[in-house]
């Protein structure tokens, strides 16, 4: 705590008083009597806010001010804070309680003081209205936060736009210029690291008198429900892709064309005929595949494709439902 007052003379106290009326600031001083509060002085902008008369709050305890005993209790507890620390404190405080409206929020510092006879306690505060401050940090945040969230959502939208930029809309594979960049990519890589890139052609089988019998929705649904059967037999760094039509291309880096080959036999073994129920119609899908894998038949994505279009071709002739290898291969 300070220490005692000193002594003034009344003219100071005058000039002190009247400058502190000046003030937009609320400015306050308490004196401890037993365990209430009275207030000794206040100046003009807090009489004003108050509401009242000088000659009727100057002078009461602070119960009396402030009925509300949950409120009063509050500032009472803050005060006692300030009296076992001994020096200033500072916190925000609201007239939730209070009848004035509307709500107003007040930044309190507040210091214990002794009077002249050295243990006479006093509480010395200043409040100052941020309500205007809170409410356009509120508004700042409100708005921070609007446009964060306009953000994500332009980022989503976005990440959207890309997807569907690559991906197929009907059966969420990946589309023909997706493959086509990844491929370029992944054999450049391949070159350099010395590693195979093995492509599968895969083409279902009397599509086109599938839909010409039942519609073109069934064939959809084959289509969608196909896709969903190659992707579970690809490992994660595969690439699958519609490349278009009733036709798949999918690129398998690394894999070369004797493991490609004996994978590619065991998923026809375990998922050949796909046989797919669509209300009262049951379907029996069959389909044919071809292999080509780079540097074998081609470091370049024309020369691989067509490879691969080749050996699928060689399936089709052969009679269908079944996995042929690339001819350069064999020859």
């Amino acid at each position: 705590m300070t220490s005692p007052v000193n002594e003034v003379e009344p003219a100071d106290i005058h000039l002190l008083m009247g400058m502190l009326d000046t003030m937009s600031d609320h400015v306050f001083l308490l004196r401890l009597e037993g365990e209430r509060y009275r207030l000794v002085y206040c100046n003009e902008a807090m009489d004003k806010f108050m509401n009242q008369a000088e000659a009727m709050l100057r002078g009461r305890f602070l119960d009396e001010i402030i009925p509300d005993s949950e409120l009063c209790q509050r500032i009472v507890d803050n005060y006692a804070r300030a009296i076992a620390a001994g020096h200033m404190i500072r916190y925000e405080e609201t007239t939730e309680g209070f009848d004035s409206a509307p709500l107003t929020i007040f930044e309190t510092s507040i210091s214990p003081l002794l009077g002249k006879d050295g243990s006479t306690v006093y509480i010395c505060g200043i409040s100052r209205d941020i309500t205007a401050r809170r409410n356009a940090e509120v508004a700042l945040k409100n708005t921070n936060e609007s446009l964060e969230l306009q953000l994500a959502e332009n980022r989503r939208l976005q990440q959207q736009l890309q997807e569907e930029a690559i991906r197929d809309p009907l059966t969420n594979l990946f589309n023909r210029r997706y493959l086509l960049e990844s491929l370029n990519r992944e054999l450049s890589r391949a070159q350099r690291e010395h590693y195979p890139v093995t492509l599968m052609m895969v083409d279902l089988d009397h599509f086109k008198q599938l839909n010409d019998q039942h519609g073109h929705a069934a064939g959809d649904r084959v289509l969608v429900e196909f896709s969903r059967l190659l992707c579970h037999g690809m490992r994660k760094e595969d690439v699958v892709c519609r490349w278009g039509g009733e036709e798949f291309l999918i690129m398998m880096p690394g894999l070369s064309m004797d493991d490609a080959h004996q994978r590619m036999t065991e998923w026809r073994r375990k998922n050949s005929p796909m046989k797919l129920t669509l209300g009262a119609l049951h379907l029996v899908i069959r389909f044919s595949s071809g292999l080509a894998t780079a540097p074998e038949h081609g470091c370049n994505p024309d020369d691989l494709i067509n490879a691969t279009d080749d050996a699928l071709y060689m399936a089709k002739k052969a009679g269908r439902d079944q996995l042929q290898l690339s001819r350069q291969l064999e020859g």
